[in-house]
């Protein structure tokens, strides 16, 4: 796996008292999510891959050194025109290009990767842009972060990991999320024969049916004898 500077750096900032600031400034140099081994493997394994809101392009480095295919985008990509209130005055680890989720509408092939994204940011919307299959979002659900719109209706999860957030919000729990589209049941599929139960209940039915017409037939017997009287 990649060498990874932030782990290192967050190591040791745990170790200093009063560590808060300290893990604030390592998100804005790095990335506000810290990049565990066994969350890379899983992002990769949905390789290729396009991150929005890449910030310093820190995950998408990673990934591109355990062999991912990433193309990474920023509205403000630091060094760019614009400065970028998340991560200012760094450089970027790998190359992000500047754009939005507009960008998506060039990739339908990807995967894509949200990481992080801002609460109220427009990266809420981004699956309005986004017609590929599969998801990756890292987030605490709406506490620091963006949900995006839609998700649940469109993708169904196969996949969640705890994740370790630099600055999280108190009682939020973050996590990776892994999301693939849901696809509609084939029309004129058959149904699936019933179940031996299912069966059981349908014998059970029928005897009680002819046991209600034998009754019934057994009464217009009656009826019919007493008019004949």
């Amino acid at each position: 796996m990649a060498a990874d500077p932030l782990g290192r750096c967050y190591q040791r900032c745990q170790d200093l008292p009063g560590s808060d600031p300290c893990r604030l400034r390592l998100a804005q140099r790095f990335a506000y999510v810290l990049p565990q081994p066994h969350l890379l493997d899983v992002i990769r394994a949905h390789s290729p891959i396009v991150e929005i809101g890449a910030g310093t392009g820190y995950w998408a480095h990673l990934l591109g050194r355990a062999g991912a295919d990433v193309v990474a985008y920023d509205q403000a990509p630091p060094a760019g025109a614009r400065e970028n209130r998340y991560h200012p005055g760094v450089r970027a680890w790998s190359k992000v290009l500047e754009g939005g989720a507009e960008a998506l509408a060039r990739h339908p092939d990807r995967s894509l990767l949200i990481c992080w994204p801002p609460a109220f940011s427009a990266l809420g919307q981004v699956l309005s842009f986004y017609a590929g299959d599969v998801v990756i979002h890292v987030g605490d659900r709406g506490g620091r972060t963006a949900w995006p719109a839609g998700l649940g209706e469109r993708y169904e999860p196969v996949e969640r990991h705890p994740a370790l957030a630099l600055d999280p919000m108190p009682g939020t729990e973050p996590e990776l999320s892994v999301w693939r589209v849901r696809r509609p049941a084939p029309p004129g599929r058959r149904r699936s024969a019933p179940a031996a139960r299912d069966l059981g209940s349908l014998h059970e039915q029928g005897i009680d049916g002819a046991r209600r017409q034998g009754q019934v037939e057994e009464a217009d017997e009656d009826e019919a004898g007493l008019h004949a009287r």
